[in-house]
């Protein structure tokens, strides 16, 4: 009985195991089935998105490519509007500039129109005075026979024009004048009462209607004092370099030539002149004494040099600003009413001349200036600051007006 029972026992436990085996031998058989099956199927599907992976990468690439160069094309136009935007606000700057040019140009050749016409009123009217010349003193001319009156220092292309509406045209003319001819002519033409005189008008014209034999002897020696300048000190020159020493007021063609005949070229050279220069130039030249100190030629050669011989420039630049002068303070007047400025020390042509361009033409006019006025005109001018007080130019005015110096005397 106990063996039955062992033995059924052992049965019962063998038979486990097998069933148990037969069902993990099942499980793993099923689990390996369903494996290879489920592989079998997936291995497409996973191959098949791979592929489709595949493709959207590359994809992505060519869109990404296409971005950049989106990109780079949205850059080289946004580089273009740029540049055109640029370029359009260029030409409406340039329009608006042409515009103002333009509107310029009008408001300029409406006033050269009317210029020219007072111009030529003004010429008509000193013709009329013709008759008030003694023309058997210094003689007739015609103007063929014209010479150029320029040279002579104290007529410029102004005044020339005027003496050829009283027909005088030559040298030979005006190396005759006397001293009656020369205030009839003073008034005939409204210039400054003396300032033929002082710029020794009879005198050049004698030396400018000298024989060219005797003109040559004259150059000859002026050039064969050229051992006595002093060209360490006020430089060297050549043709080639040279300057319109003519701009500086006083010197004229004929001085001109005299000081070229000793290499003296440029405003450089005037204005390194010392005291010892201007006596040995004066003499080299031939030339009247005191006048280089008078009319300022070192002074008038150092601005000149500042402002790179551009003097219609400065003129100019001090022509607009004459909107910052009171005139309701100091008056107005004309150029036909003006004093010779120069009479007051330490007022030169060259500042003279800067002073009626800006319609400052008489004493009376500088007898008002304020303090402020002082300091306006200083700065707009471009002089040296306190030369005004220093010169005491309001005190010296104030005397000229109080005296009636220099008063204009107008013929109708």
């Amino acid at each position: 009985m106990n063996t039955l029972t062992i033995l059924l026992a052992q049965t019962k436990s063998a038979a486990t195991f097998e069933i148990i085996f037969m069902l993990l031998g099942c499980a793993i058989i099923g689990y390996l089935t369903s494996w290879l099956y489920y592989k079998s199927i997936y291995e497409k599907r996973i191959k098949y998105i791979e592929a489709e992976k595949h493709e959207l990468n590359n994809r992505i690439v060519n869109l990404d490519a296409e971005i950049f160069n989106l990109k780079k094309s949205l850059s080289d136009k946004i580089e273009v509007a740029d540049h055109l935007i640029l370029e359009i606000k260029a030409l409406k700057a340039l329009h608006e500039e042409a515009v103002h040019e333009t509107d310029d140009m009008a408001l300029k050749n409406k006033r050269n129109e009317q210029l020219l016409y007072e111009k030529d009123e003004a010429l008509v009217n000193i013709a009329q005075r013709k008759h008030l010349l003694d023309y058997k003193s210094f003689g007739i001319a015609t103007e063929s026979e014209k010479d150029d009156l320029k040279m002579i220092s104290g007529i410029g292309p102004f005044i020339e024009e005027r003496l050829h509406a009283l027909d005088i045209f030559t040298f030979s003319q005006i190396s005759k004048f006397t001293s009656e001819d020369i205030n009839t002519i003073n008034d005939a033409i409204e210039y400054f009462s003396g300032r033929i005189e002082r710029d020794e008008w009879v005198a050049q014209a004698m030396e400018l209607v000298r024989r060219e034999d005797l003109r040559g002897e004259l150059f000859k020696r002026i050039s064969e004092r050229k051992t006595k300048i002093y060209y360490d000190r006020i430089g060297f020159a050549g043709k080639e370099e040279a300057d319109d020493l003519t701009i500086i007021s006083g010197i004229g063609g004929w001085i001109r030539e005299k000081l070229n005949a000793l290499d003296i070229f440029t405003f450089r050279q005037i204005s390194n002149f010392t005291k010892e220069d201007i006596v040995t130039v004066t003499e080299a030249i031939e030339y009247f004494p005191g006048r280089i100190e008078r009319d300022e030629w070192i002074l008038q050669a150092r601005d000149l040099i500042r402002i790179a011989g551009k003097k219609s420039d400065l003129l100019k630049r001090i022509r607009d600003r004459k909107g910052r002068i009171y005139y309701d303070r100091l008056g107005i007047a004309h150029k036909y009413e003006a004093n010779n400025l120069t009479l007051i020390d330490g007022l030169g042509l060259w500042v003279e001349e800067r002073l009626n361009t800006l319609g400052i033409y008489t004493f009376s006019q500088i007898s008002k200036l304020t303090h402020t006025d002082i300091e306006t005109i200083t700065e707009v001018l471009e002089i040296i600051p306190g030369r005004i007080e220093q010169d005491n130019w309001v005190g010296q005015a104030r005397e000229l007006v109080k005296n009636n110096i220099n008063a204009p005397s107008i013929i109708p």
